[in-house]
């Protein structure tokens, strides 16, 4: 049976290209007050931006080192073993320990590779973004964004994050109130339910590509 129909659907793939516009270029949005969590954020657009434009990384034989760079700004930003638990919802608790080690290893491949792609081929896309505010709750944040495409749409944007020391790290975001997380966590429960953990990890792993080391 072939799943992954059902794992990535065009929609997804369009929003997942929309919250990925709006984070790279959320450092472009005006703000006259920005506290830690959303400063972190615009510091890491900052520096993924520098990395599209740097001409020196726009050739052919350097674009492997280009998006390893730029997978290395996602893992500092990104709580990925938070984002890959929520995403596998409740079942989580019936994997082993190596289990879980191997789906955050796997799913945070598979999301970054995603994310690069969407970036490189719609960064074209946008018009502008408008930062609109943030909240902060004890250790949790929000950092709320519009972005506007070429075409004159908007799209409200949400990451979600929680501090880690003196860290703030995205664990969620939320395009049109639509969570990326709960998106997942729908997907895995009807794959699961029709087939095995062990294929929905083959089907992830296959559609990784080998990162160039």
């Amino acid at each position: 049976m072939n799943l992954w129909g059902e794992l990535a659907p065009v929609e997804l793939m369009r929003t997942l290209g929309h919250i990925l516009l709006a984070l790279i270029t959320v450092g472009l949005a005006p703000c006259t007050h920005a506290e830690q969590p959303t400063a972190e954020i615009r510091a890491a657009s900052d520096r993924i931006l520098g990395l599209l434009h740097e001409p020196a990384l726009k050739t052919d034989a350097r674009k492997s080192e280009r998006r390893q760079l730029i997978r290395q700004e996602f893992d500092q930003l990104v709580d990925w073993a938070t984002v890959a638990r929520s995403s596998l919802g409740h079942h989580w608790a019936k994997r082993t320990r190596a289990e879980k080690a191997e789906f955050v290893d796997v799913f945070s491949r598979f999301l970054e590779e995603t994310f690069v792609d969407k970036i490189e081929t719609d960064y074209g896309e946008l018009d502008k973004v408008d930062y609109l505010g943030e909240k902060i709750i004890d250790e949790y944040a929000s950092v709320k964004v519009q972005m506007t495409t070429k075409d004159q749409i908007a799209h409200p944007v949400e990451y979600r994050l929680r501090k880690e020391g003196k860290s703030w790290r995205v664990y969620d975001v939320l395009i049109e109130g639509v969570s990326l997380v709960k998106n997942y966590r729908d997907q895995f429960d009807e794959i699961l339910a029709k087939s095995s953990y062990e294929k929905l990890v083959a089907d992830l792993r296959a559609r990784t590509p080998t990162r160039a080391l």
